[in-house]
């Protein structure tokens, strides 16, 4: 895989301010990986809270199907 990646590494080597546009690309990466961290902790958030609200409502229709003596 790393091979194919030569011939642009060689020609971005001859490129002009060819840095510059590799700190925007590792900023635009970045970015994108902060993105997916976050939706990914909130999903994880958002589950956790319904399985919660789930437990909770199923204890309540426990409690109101029990007969009372």
């Amino acid at each position: 895989m790393i091979r194919l990646l030569y011939p642009l590494i060689f020609s971005m080597a001859i490129i002009p301010e060819a840095d510059k546009h590799l700190e925007n690309l590792q900023s635009v990466a970045q970015t994108a990986r902060m993105t997916v961290k976050y939706i990914r902790d909130g999903m994880d958030g958002f589950h956790s809270n319904v399985m919660d609200f789930y437990q909770i409502i199923n204890e309540r229709g426990k409690q109101g199907q029990e007969p009372s003596s």
